[in-house]
């Protein structure tokens, strides 16, 4: 009879079971039964890691195409860029120093500094000891025409150093401290005006008078006079001096600050105003750099490695080559409407090289950025660069374009200029009388300037002619913090007083307010809440024949959005009364790459952003899929599972019933 063995024991039965029930390795048969849905899983793994590759290619490429449009920036300006920087040299910086802005022109002039601008300094009588009691009572001052500022002293104060104190906490313009000058009644209250300036005396309305304290008179001694800073253009009969209530004189020459140091009249400096080519030649630098690098990061992923056999992520990538296609042509293409003789980057010293890559002669472009190449300026370099325009009319100005600008390609563009922009200005009802006192009774006025209000100004006391009196009053305007982004200016015109903003257009308003020196009968003229409201420049463009829309803000006139060739072009008009001109715009390299740069950039609409929707779309797709394999996967695993669970459980029943057979039959032997 056969035997049954079970676990290793061999019996009659001829039948043989090892490890577990069955003996078979059913994870091994689950793993090699599930292999292909596994791999087909790998497979889209694989997949989506390179799907993600490229797009994570694509962002870093943005970000490089990001830097190259910041560095053309600076060269694309109309207004403040690259090209437009002026540096400022003085020949004796112990005397003065300067520094220019874009508005100065270039050229070289003599200064001599014949004073300079100082703070007035007085003193009181002496007192032996800083504590000495003062009388109580208040103590007010101010500086020139500035506001009036009080310090109360009381029975916890009253001293020398407690009036200090109090003019110090004060927050006014006066600085207070106590001097020691070794007399027998050493100590003293020494009060220093915050500005300087001739107009920047202090006065002091002293009315501590009560109580046994000292008296004190804070106008002793005169320590320091106030007095302006003077400066002399020129030498000889017909130089002219300039004063100032600072030693920081601006647009002495347009356009440039000049920093004075010390006084000397027998020592002129000269002042050299030039382009600043250093700067603009680092703009270009920067620019070539940038595109460099990412001509570089394309190159590195474009290519095969014969070696490892391998593929760059972008190699035949067509949005790569169109890309470099579109770069290379604005790189290398002629600019037109500009000095033929500077109308391509290689003309100036910037050049491509086999690779791609830009490089620069750099003696050729100092050459040129200093006008040391005969027909070429460094004007010529901004506009081979810039979007820039050139008006026939000089009281109407090219500022900007937008990437929706058109150049003109033939005719220039006609700027049709239908109302010029106005200031705003309001006049007095009351001619002013030949001569006007101003007293305590009728001293201070206020107004609103492009809606910023004063303070409540005063007048100083005296009798005044109608135009000294409008100076008056402009000096007064001029002290006051509140106004001094808001300039307005103060004349007289049909004898009566006229207030006129600085700025143009709708938002520049001029509004009387309140005071002793405002109603009827009172000297400036006004009843008060008068009001003057300027106007915005109105007109259009003619382009290629067709009149486009413009809109104005102050003397800035804008072409309207959905213009066919004006969209966003501004111009300044200056003119003071209706006129035309003539407006040639040119389109320059800086520009020309920038717009091939945004067609790609475009955060709503550019190609990359729909290159990125594609890569998130295709990961999304393969996600899915991943997610059904898986699916799929588990699923058929389980049900192996289960199979195998079941066929282990019919051997193991088949096991134990071989075990007992066996036992019956050695029991029956």
């Amino acid at each position: 009879m056969a035997t049954i063995s079970s676990s290793g024991v061999q019996n009659t039965s001829g039948l043989n079971f090892g490890g577990l029930s069955t003996g078979i390795d059913s994870s091994t048969i689950i793993e090699g039964l599930t292999k292909l849905n596994q791999s087909r899983i790998d497979t889209l793994t694989a997949n989506q890691d390179k799907i993600t590759l490229r797009q994570n290619t694509f962002t870093a490429l943005s970000g490089q195409l990001s830097d190259v449009q910041t560095a053309l920036a600076k060269l694309n300006r109309s207004v403040s860029g690259a090209f437009d920087g002026r540096k400022a040299t003085s020949s004796d910086e112990t005397l003065l120093t300067a520094s220019a802005g874009s508005s100065a022109a270039p050229g070289t002039y003599s200064l001599t500094v014949t004073g300079l601008a100082q703070a007035q300094s007085v003193v009181s009588d002496g007192f032996t000891d800083p504590g000495a009691q003062l009388k109580q009572g208040t103590f007010s001052f101010r500086v020139g025409t500035g506001a009036t500022t009080s310090v109360t002293l009381g029975s916890s104060n009253n001293t020398l150093q407690g009036l200090s104190d109090a003019i110090n906490n004060s927050g006014g313009d006066v600085k207070a401290s106590i001097i020691n000058d070794g007399s027998a009644t050493p100590y003293r209250l020494l009060l220093t005006s915050t500005k300087t300036g001739a107009a920047n005396t202090i006065a002091v309305t002293n009315n501590l008078t009560t109580g046994d304290g000292a008296d004190i008179n804070p106008l002793s001694s005169t320590i320091t006079a106030a007095t302006d800073a003077t400066v002399q253009l020129g030498s000889g009969t017909g130089a002219i001096t300039i004063r100032s209530d600072t030693n920081r004189v601006n647009n002495v020459l347009p356009g440039v600050t000049l920093n004075l140091v010390k006084a000397d009249t027998t020592k002129p400096v000269t002042v050299t105003i030039a382009n600043d080519t250093a700067a603009a030649k680092s703009a270009v630098q920067d620019f070539v750099d940038s595109y460099n690098k990412v001509v570089d990061f394309i190159s590195a992923r474009t290519g095969y490695d014969d070696t490892t056999k391998q593929a760059g992520v972008l190699l035949g990538n067509s949005d790569i080559q169109t890309l470099q296609t579109e770069l290379g042509t604005a790189l290398t293409s002629a600019v037109s409407g500009v000095n033929t003789t500077a109308n391509r980057l290689s003309a100036i010293g910037v050049s491509l090289d086999e690779k791609g890559k830009l490089s620069i002669d750099s003696t050729k472009l100092d050459n040129v950025l200093s006008g040391q190449q005969a027909g070429v300026g460094i004007n010529d370099v901004k506009r081979l660069f810039a979007f820039t325009g050139d008006s026939s009319n000089t009281g109407v100005s090219f500022i900007l374009g937008s990437s929706k600008t058109k150049a003109t390609t033939g005719l220039p563009y006609q700027v049709n200029v239908t109302s010029p922009a106005t200031r705003g200005s309001v006049s007095g009802g009351e001619a002013l009388a030949s001569s006007i006192a101003i007293d305590g009774s009728n001293n201070t006025f206020s107004l609103s300037v492009n809606g910023k209000s004063s303070a409540t100004l005063t007048l100083a006391a005296g009798t005044y002619t109608p135009s000294t009196l409008a100076a008056a009053v402009q000096k007064a305007i001029n002290s006051d913090t509140n106004l001094q982004s808001t300039p307005v200016t103060v004349d007289v015109a049909d004898g009566k007083l006229r207030f006129t903003t600085a700025q143009y257009g709708t938002a520049a308003t001029v509004q009387i307010g309140s005071g002793t020196a405002v109603g009827t009968g009172n000297p400036l003229g006004f009843l008060g809440s008068e009001r003057g409201v300027g106007t915005n420049v109105a007109g259009n463009f003619v382009a290629n024949g067709k009149t486009e829309t413009a809109s104005g803000i102050g003397q800035v006139l804008s072409g309207d959005s959905g213009n066919t060739s004006t969209d966003g072009l501004q111009v300044l008009v200056t003119s003071a009364a209706a006129t035309t001109a003539d407006l040639k715009v040119t389109s320059g390299v800086a520009t020309n790459l920038n717009n091939v740069l945004n067609k790609y950039l475009d955060p709503v609409n550019g190609r990359f952003k729909s290159i990125d929707n594609g890569y998130k779309s295709q990961i999304d797709d393969v996600t899915k899929t991943i997610n059904r394999q898986n699916d799929i996967l588990d699923a058929k695993k389980t049900a192996l599972i289960t199979q195998f669970a079941a066929m282990e459980d019919a051997v193991g029943k088949l096991k134990n019933l071989g075990t007992s057979l066996s036992a019956l039959l050695v029991k029956s032997s």
